[in-house]
């Protein structure tokens, strides 16, 4: 396999973190991941990885290998395909850390009852000029990521937006490309089990809100979305003591949360160098016919063909 061992690797994901993934998991077989290694081995297009990525792979694809090779593939090309997204990870630069300021992105600690990880996502500085939703998905992805790729592997995740004090004008500078885009990564690429994705205190943007978003979830997460017009209605699916102090719950403040995130991000700037690194070499591409090619919309010649969405 072409990749450098863990120990090169400047995430914090040690032998130890790999050996606990084993003990927790039953049906994580090593054969299986010796497998993955062997098919990666040959992807001389994927970028170098670890073995924590290949088992974060696996168990987000409840074990099967076929799924999981085709989820890396999109991880990665679609991270190559869309910069936007995906380049200009340094927390450090201005840009990012006055991005930083317009919105809460936070794993909260408390689990769900099914032992579900919950993403709680809030709007904090209403100032229509600094909302750039490219921007602040980037972000997102960003506080994702590391947490996946550190923490490792999860039961289930569901992600809680708050819309609370949103207006129309946020949703106007919505461009559903971009929305688009990053759905498909967040369905398709990204290695989580994902069970729930709940929108909140929508106000007067509701109807605006959900005919954006709904015809872009696939069939499947569509079972899980959910819309409610207060925070009392995401109660219903998620514990009241799992969210911050301000609802009666056990996490920290909003704010505590916040300036968690802008740790977490400023603490992990070399994480972010070597991820940004992390993508499709389309130069070194077999440009063989294969399943990767309908799915991905990848041309002969190398361009995304149908990754550009109109």
């Amino acid at each position: 396999m072409h990749s450098p061992t863990l120990q090169e690797l400047p995430y914090g994901m040690d032998d130890e973190n790999v050996a606990l993934e084993y003990r927790r998991h039953k049906d994580l077989r090593e054969e299986d991941i010796q497998s993955l290694k062997e098919w990666y081995a040959k992807q001389v297009h994927l970028p170098p990885i670890s073995e924590m990525h290949l088992i974060v792979f696996l168990h987000s694809c409840y074990w099967s290998i076929e799924r999981a090779k085709s989820t890396l593939e999109r991880f990665f090309t679609y991270r190559k395909a869309w910069p936007e997204f995906f380049a200009g990870t340094d927390p450090r630069r201005p840009k990012m850390l006055s991005d930083m300021e317009v919105v809460l992105y936070a794993f909260l600690p408390k689990r769900t009852p099914e032992n579900y990880r919950v993403f709680y996502i809030k709007l904090l500085d209403h100032d229509l000029s600094r909302y750039v939703l490219k921007d602040q998905l980037k972000i997102m992805d960003m506080v994702l990521v590391v947490d996946i790729l550190r923490s490792g592997t999860s039961d289930g995740l569901v992600i809680v937006c708050d819309f609370e004090d949103a207006t129309v004008g946020h949703v106007l500078k919505t461009h559903v490309t971009e929305v688009k885009k990053f759905l498909t990564y967040l369905q398709e690429a990204l290695p989580v089990r994902l069970k729930g994705l709940y929108y909140t205190n929508l106000g007067p943007i509701a109807d605006l809100f959900k005919g954006l978003i709904k015809p872009l979830i696939n069939k499947k997460l569509l079972e899980c979305l959910h819309f409610t017009d207060s925070f009392e209605g995401v109660l219903k699916f998620v514990p009241q003591e799992c969210f911050p102090k301000e609802f009666g719950g056990t996490a920290p403040s909003i704010y505590d949360l916040h300036v968690e995130m802008q740790d977490l991000l400023l603490s992990n700037v070399q994480f972010f160098i070597e991820t940004e690194k992390m993508v499709t070499d389309e130069s070194r591409r077999d440009r063989r016919p294969s399943y990767m090619d309908r799915d991905l919309g990848i041309g002969a010649v190398g361009s995304f063909k149908q990754l550009e969405f109109d």
